[in-house]
């Protein structure tokens, strides 16, 4: 088995590279800045001075979701060469584009907060009737959020958009439900949650929560999500038990430290299992070596100097 860890800087690739190595993979780390996409008629290649990416059985892809534009291509080459990835082509543009994706999440029967979408702020007024105060309010341009904010009134909903005086592409308003999000780090069919309170206070920061024990309910929910965005390892919030957040990336050291888990492992488990499911690739290369070690056992080692 040889699995490719690719993240963004060195040092993050090592813990998964290690855990890696624990299971019996063959598993080396890249950094996505020295890989390069070179299109030829109808293919792309996948190009690096220090691997060769398509010898490997899958890769471990940790990217933010603003690398979408390299992000997709790359996954793309990587399917046509039958290399597993742990995020399916279209997810890193599902996750960069809220909008898209909470329409996504809809369509699956993702339990989300209501969510409504207009490219056009007179109308984003009137559909607001549909759903109750507080709101969570966001004007885009393209997928970038240009503005956020909590609205309460017809009022404040009106100020918001007349505020807005550059060019905007579209507005989502989402129902904001007052409550603790459960950040939940999900591996295949694994769940670990971090509750994001701290006594009666919920938090921002996702290390200062506490463990939580999802109920199965909230469990079939978060793999559901992930599965739907094409994804088979991300990071997914909940608000009482509706999706608020799909994202690729892991914040692995607050799942470790909060859940008392080995994030890493875990996911050397899930490939080791995703690798024996889809079969491993054999090369005539592997089949010498496995020849030669064999030859080394016999008489005829002295031949093999």
């Amino acid at each position: 088995m040889r699995v490719l860890v690719l993240t963004e800087k060195e040092k993050e690739a090592k813990p998964f590279v290690d855990a890696m190595k624990a299971k019996g993979i063959k598993a080396n780390s890249l950094q996505l800045v020295k890989i390069s996409l070179v299109s030829k008629h109808k293919n792309t290649l996948i190009k690096s001075v220090d691997e060769n990416i398509p010898k490997y059985d899958a890769v471990f892809l940790q990217a933010r979701t603003n690398l979408a534009p390299f992000i997709e291509p790359l996954v793309d080459a990587l399917r046509d060469k039958n290399v597993y990835c742990n995020a399916q082509p279209g997810s890193y543009y599902l996750a960069v584009n809220e909008p898209y994706k909470f329409v996504n999440l809809a369509v699956n029967k993702i339990p989300t907060p209501r969510t409504l979408t207009s490219g056009s702020g007179k109308h984003i007024e009137k559909v607001s009737k549909k759903v109750s105060y507080p709101l969570v309010a966001k004007s885009f341009l393209e997928k970038d959020v240009q503005q956020s904010t909590i609205v309460n009134s017809d009022t404040e909903l009106e100020n918001f958009v007349k505020s807005i005086k550059t060019k905007i592409d579209g507005f989502v308003l989402r129902e904001f439900i007052d409550e603790c999000v459960i950040s939940c780090a999900v591996i295949g069919d694994k769940v670990f949650a971090i509750d994001r309170r701290s006594g009666n206070a919920c938090v921002a920061d996702l290390s200062k929560g506490r463990s939580y024990k999802p109920t199965e309910k909230e469990r079939d929910i978060v793999i559901a999500a992930t599965k739907a965005c094409g994804l088979d390892i991300a990071r997914v919030d909940l608000v009482k038990g509706l999706v608020i957040a799909v994202d690729p990336r892991i914040p692995v050291e607050s799942f470790n430290k909060i859940c008392s888990v080995e994030i890493e492992t875990h996911i050397a488990n899930f490939f080791v299992d995703k690798i024996t499911e889809v079969g491993a690739k054999i090369r005539p290369s592997d089949e010498l070596r496995d020849l030669v070690g064999k030859l080394h056992k016999t008489v005829l080692k002295g031949f093999l100097k």
